[in-house]
């Protein structure tokens, strides 16, 4: 069902464009971790980010489906992405939090 406004996604067209980069000016990222844990995830990175979080954060690097594990707390992982001009604009879980971060084009 149609609402008004929305745009009909076909599975064509999911797979031509599997991921939009940018969307009204707007670039997502998910950071998940756990607040008692040396380690998190980033998901929806682009190259640079993922370079200058590698270069910030030693062992750090591409071994999660979807996206890099990121050796330190997700705390400074956050305050890291802050630094590229992230911010938080909403997160869920309990044991596991997964944060969405935001950032302006």
């Amino acid at each position: 069902m149609d609402t008004k406004g929305s745009r009909h996604v076909s599975a064509s067209n999911l797979i031509a464009n599997p991921i939009p980069e940018v969307e009204d000016g707007v670039v997502y990222v998910a950071i998940k971790g756990s607040l008692h844990s040396n380690d998190c995830s980033a998901f929806g990175l682009g190259q640079e980010e993922i370079k200058a979080l590698i270069k910030k954060f030693p062992g750090s690097g591409s071994d999660v489906v979807n996206g890099i594990t990121i050796k330190s707390n997700v705390l400074q992982a956050i305050n890291s992405m802050a630094q590229l001009g992230y911010k938080v604009v909403c997160s869920t879980g309990e044991t596991e939090i997964t944060w969405t971060l935001q950032r302006d084009l």
